[in-house]
């Protein structure tokens, strides 16, 4: 069920992305170092939960390419090209201290749509784990 839900992401981002998958992974990766602290904070949580209440640029924390590149495990020159074609296209700025996804990005009828796309997958796969009795609850996923 796991290995389908990545598949069905995979199938999305390469949709979105003219199937360059690394381009939407330094992509991901990038929101994903701008934002994943907030997700820590149950108050910074609740009062940016929607679509309608993004993060600030000023609450994105940068991020630089060498970053990406350790992250991901791929060499710092293909993420370089990565990012340049990101920022080409509008989707990157480079900040002081490194790269941010804007939110008028986060915010677009495209990021909207994946947004929306992940979490129907994502919805898909603990529909189907609770089926198999898989428990969700907070204390950690644990079979019934």
């Amino acid at each position: 069920m796991a290995i389908g839900a990545i598949l069905r992401a995979v199938e999305t981002v390469n949709r979105e992305y003219g199937g360059d998958i690394t381009a939407a992974l330094v992509f991901a990766s990038v929101v994903e170092a701008n934002v994943g602290h907030l997700a820590t904070s149950p108050d910074s949580t609740a009062a940016l939960a929607t679509v309608g209440r993004l993060p600030p640029d000023e609450m994105r924390r940068p991020v630089t390419g060498v970053a990406l590149a350790a992250a991901l495990g791929i060499p710092n020159e293909t993420v370089r090209r990565k990012i340049k074609g990101l920022i080409d296209q509008g989707v990157l700025v480079r900040v002081d201290g490194g790269l941010i996804v804007p939110t008028e990005v986060m915010a677009s009828d495209r990021m909207t749509r994946l947004t929306r796309a992940s979490f129907l997958n994502l919805r898909r796969l603990f529909i189907q784990l609770r089926r198999i009795g898989v428990n969700l609850s907070d204390d950690g996923a644990a079979l019934a």
